[in-house]
């Protein structure tokens, strides 16, 4: 809606899983080096938790598009709540199996056969599971027994289960240790730094097509960076709100009063107050004023009195990261 007015040729900041707007903090990094290297050396089981909103499917479906293009066979499981009958349907119909039988017996040989087929092929079966801290006791139980499926040498099928970090503790329970014993990777990721929210922001303005952020200040990137607590899906829902707010006012940049009035929208909390926080409450009522303006100077002075520009993205660490990620599914074609 507000695409033209901000010369935006895509949407920046839905809440879609798009690979293509994937930022890679370290975290990212780490996590998906975790994931490569489970799937290429096939220990079995690797497990991914973060917050929520944190981009666990958004790197999965990223993982999903790398694996795809090597010609592995994948399986996504985006729906917890299956009965083990559905589950066992659900296998059969992503991974393709030919399967007549409503027996669990003839199921698993039918999956078994396809897996080894795909290993002898060099096509190695790979399944998803997100939202797994919604799996049923039952459930968990199934996806221990596919570790079963394996050749003297490796795992017919790596399984990733990607959930919350009540995932974690799930997988404390006495009855599930053996299931927990079969993790060969614990893969974490966190909320956005200020500093990585500020590349995180110059990332999925320019994928969408302008050439240079200059919509955020440093003092707006802290302030929702203070409302989000650093989780993207939330700093997506409010810098959303806040360029609706922003256009209907024709203002070429994102105000302070804009970013409080789109998480008034969403219920969000307001940061704490301190003695040093300003007050926006008649900010928006500006207009023309505000959109006349020339943004606020993104700049903070160092010990020695040297003014710093602290919006502008450290290119080097930032390439380097988002980088990474060619580097990382290069791996792949080495070990496969």
């Amino acid at each position: 809606m507000y695409n033209a007015f901000y010369n935006l040729k895509r949407d920046p900041f839905r809440l879609t899983p798009d690979a293509d707007f994937l930022y890679m903090t370290a975290h990212h990094r780490e996590a998906f080096a975790g994931l490569v290297y489970g799937i290429c050396t096939r220990p079995g089981l690797t497990v991914l938790v973060g917050e929520v909103g944190t981009g666990k499917t958004t790197l999965l479906y990223a993982l999903l598009g790398v694996l795809e293009k090597r010609r592995f066979i994948t399986a996504m499981c985006t729906n917890p709540t299956l009965s083990r009958e559905e589950f066992f349907d659900m296998l059969l119909a992503k991974f393709g199996v030919p399967c007549s039988s409503s027996l669990k017996s003839r199921q698993l040989a039918a999956l078994q056969e396809a897996f080894s087929r795909n290993h002898a092929e060099g096509r190695p079966s790979v399944l998803i599971v997100d939202e797994a801290q919604r799996l049923s006791t039952e459930l968990l139980e199934e996806i221990r027994l596919l570790l079963n499926l394996e050749t003297p040498r490796e795992k017919l099928l790596e399984i990733i289960m990607a959930g919350q970090p009540e995932l974690g503790e799930i997988l404390r329970r006495p009855e599930l240790r053996q299931l927990k014993q079969r993790v060969s990777y614990f893969c974490k990721l966190q909320p956005l730094s200020v500093e990585e929210l500020g590349e995180y922001l110059y990332h999925r303005l320019t994928r969408a097509g302008l050439p240079e952020q200059n919509l955020f200040s440093r003092p707006v990137i802290e302030l929702i960076h203070e409302y989000s607590q650093g989780i993207p899906r939330l700093v997506n829902i409010l810098c959303d709100g806040a360029l609706r707010t922003g256009m209907a006012l024709q203002s070429r940049y994102v105000t302070a009063a804009m970013v409080q009035e789109a998480a008034k929208d969403v219920d969000l909390a307001p940061p704490l107050a301190t003695a040093e926080t300003p007050s926006y409450e008649n900010e928006l009522a500006w207009g023309d004023a505000a959109a006349s303006m020339p943004p606020p100077a993104p700049a903070h002075s160092t010990s020695d009195g040297v003014r710093v520009d602290r919006e502008r993205v450290p290119f080097d660490g930032y390439a380097a990261r988002q980088k990474s990620l060619g580097f990382l599914t290069g791996l792949i074609d080495r070990w496969k």
